[in-house]
């Protein structure tokens, strides 16, 4: 086996490229072992387990200013703690991916559910409890010309989040008990999904028997799609008995436009 490889040879056995040795080189933290008089840079072959090394902390989110300060002090237990903040660092990632792929599988059920519906047809589900969190909101603010609603919504999720709930789905709006029994369209909190004993305002929508209609378009028609299900709640002998819930089913996303929403209304009934 040769004791030296040069430049290209080096960077094949280490899977990698010649512009990032040359790169290492700069940075200082891998050096060729013996530079010719003419400016070939040659490696030694034990050289690619510091390669892998270096490769191995750069994964982990290492900078290289943090690589270089490790290998020029050589300490052992600077580099037991590099590793034990690297795997911290690793963990929290973890976390975050773990959070982040829950949350999308929650938005691919929302999707699935709103593309499945039938829209503007009173339906009725047994539904378990569910925790969220609600934000207070204007509702003539919302139900306003302009994007005064999507300003209300994004100041609400701020407002959430700065109290340590992160925005999770589903997503909406709540309708007091008050207005839900007369089918009045007035959103009086937005709320977020949470945990029980969470921060903020942090209620309980109780489970039972619920009176449920999906609906598409703009706010307006919204209103006009709550009327009518209240209307048809009366209709079949029942009244509602609590909150009025608005899950916001991606609605851009599958109206093809900013002004249209697709809306689940709930309602539990007695």
């Amino acid at each position: 086996m040769k004791t030296f490889l040069k430049t290209g040879e080096f960077a094949r056995l280490c899977r990698t490229t010649k512009e990032t040795l040359f790169h290492y080189d700069r940075e200082g933290i891998l050096k060729p072992e013996h530079v010719s008089a003419n400016g070939y840079r040659h490696y030694g072959i034990k050289q690619y387990f510091d390669f892998d090394l270096i490769s191995l902390l750069r994964e982990t989110g290492s900078t290289l200013g943090e690589i270089r300060n490790y290998r020029e002090a050589r300490d052992p237990c600077a580099y037991l703690r590099l590793l034990r903040e690297r795997a911290g660092v690793l963990r929290e990632e973890q976390a975050r991916l773990a959070r982040r792929e829950a949350m999308l599988e929650k938005l691919v059920a929302l999707t699935e559910e709103a593309l499945a519906a039938e829209y503007d047809t009173l339906l009725f589900e047994e539904r378990k409890p569910e925790w969220v969190a609600v934000v207070p909101t204007k509702p003539e603010k919302i139900l306003g010309s302009g994007g005064n609603a999507v300003e209300c919504y994004a100041d609400c999720l701020a407002w959430d989040m700065q109290r340590g709930n992160v925005a999770d789905p589903p997503l909406g709006m709540v309708i007091p008990e008050r207005n839900a029994c007369r089918g009045e369209f007035w959103p009086c909190h937005f709320f977020t999904r949470a945990e029980e004993g969470g921060p903020g305002d942090v209620r309980e929508i109780p489970g039972g028997r619920y009176a449920v209609l999906f609906h598409r378009g703009e706010v307006a028609g919204q209103a006009e799609a709550f009327r009518f299900m209240a209307a048809e709640v009366g209709k079949k002998g029942l009244r509602a008995c609590g909150d009025a819930y608005i899950y916001d089913q991606m609605s851009c996303f599958l109206t093809g436009s900013g002004a249209a929403y697709v809306a689940k209304y709930i309602v539990r009934v007695e």
